[in-house]
């Protein structure tokens, strides 16, 4: 299902708009979190993990290369095949902090000066001839650092045509949780840049409202994603997921709900990262057909229960390409060094529902 106008999503429309994760650390070896997604991925364990642009070799450990833009297109393609009509990015810092500056390095476990290396997709979905054919907002990722370049390159993305928008506000999430100084600065943009004034929505991994807060600074919340720890049934997750969209109501902001497509952190439990953790404990086995598509049936009960509580006519999905938490639709590497559709086919199958349903 090819969708041709996706940037004109300002919501008025109300059209159902998808809006997936993307977050892209398919970077060579050389690179700080290309080293570890590829140590990662390796492992013989999660060989059905690694994605279809990935080298092998002989020994079974892969490799990847810097995306050209030809290659990157590709990989729009797919996306806007499986109906797909912005992808959300971490959107990290582009500036090099020199090392000895990030405080917290004694520590070993502060990436700050790294985070430029997370950019590249972005970039190249920004200069690429399909991005008026899916468009692109941002995560700002809170606990990072981020410069006065960085805000202002972030208000001209959001002037562009290609830039995701709510009724004609840019969308940008915060993955932080509610964090006053953030929504402060971006409430500024219209006065900094000549911007429209941004649609937040501020992520909440579980946690509940506070009692007696007021969270109307913002205009929605949502998720990154939906972890689901103690249990081997995707049952479980989906029903972790609606209870998850369920609690945000508290919140008194609309939610965006939020899809996920599995969590399955393994290959950073058997390979941390020094970034994150996660406990050793059983999570649910990798979605399948009528998982996914029984997701998108319960998810559609809910929206269509609490249509009152929602941003309108949007789904917010868990993930592109995040291989390592077990969150993927991009294709993956088949058995026999082909191509493995059977993630993407499934949240196609997903989006013609909801599109048909909704």
């Amino acid at each position: 299902m090819l969708h041709t106008d996706v940037c004109s999503g300002d919501g008025s429309g109300r059209a159902l708009r998808i809006g997936v994760i993307n977050w892209d650390c398919a970077l060579p070896e050389d690179t700080y979190f290309g080293r570890y997604a590829i140590r990662s991925l390796s492992d013989p364990v999660y060989k059905d993990r690694i994605p279809y642009y990935a080298d092998m070799s002989g020994d079974g450990r892969i490799a990847f290369r810097r995306k050209t833009q030809e290659e990157f297109d590709r990989e729009l393609s797919y996306a806007i095949g499986a109906g797909i009509d912005y992808f959300a990015y971490t959107w990290y810092t582009d500036e090099k902090i020199p090392a000895d500056s990030v405080v917290g390095r004694e520590q070993g476990n502060c990436v700050d000066d790294k985070l430029w290396e997370l950019g590249w997709a972005r970039q190249l979905h920004m200069k690429s001839a399909l991005r008026n054919k899916i468009g692109l907002c941002a995560i700002l990722v809170c606990m990072h650092a981020y410069f006065d370049s960085d805000f202002c390159k972030l208000a001209e993305a959001m002037k562009q045509p290609y830039y995701e928008k709510v009724d004609g506000r840019p969308l940008v999430c915060l993955f932080g949780g509610y964090r006053r100084d953030y929504i402060e600065r971006l409430r500024r943009f219209p006065e900094e840049f000549g911007c429209a004034d941004p649609y937040i929505v501020f992520f909440n991994h579980g946690k509940g409202a506070l009692p007696g807060e007021d969270y109307s600074a913002a205009d929605a919340v949502s998720s990154y994603g939906c972890g689901c720890e103690n249990t081997k049934d995707f049952s479980d997750l989906i029903a972790r997921e609606i209870s998850n969209n369920e609690k945000r109501k508290d919140f008194g902001v609309p939610v965006l709900p939020q899809f996920t497509m599995g969590w399955n952190p393994m290959p950073r439990v058997d390979n941390p990262v020094p970034w994150t953790s996660y406990p050793r404990t059983d999570y649910p086995h990798p979605a399948e057909s009528q998982d996914v598509r029984a997701e998108a049936e319960a998810l559609a009960g809910w929206i269509d229960s609490n249509r009152d509580h929602i941003v309108p006519d949007r789904i917010h999905a868990f993930a592109w390409n995040e291989f390592e938490e077990g969150g993927y639709i991009c294709p993956t590497k088949a058995p026999d060094g082909g191509i493995c559709t059977s993630h993407l086919d499934s949240f196609a199958d997903a989006v013609r529902f909801w599109r048909k349903t909704l």
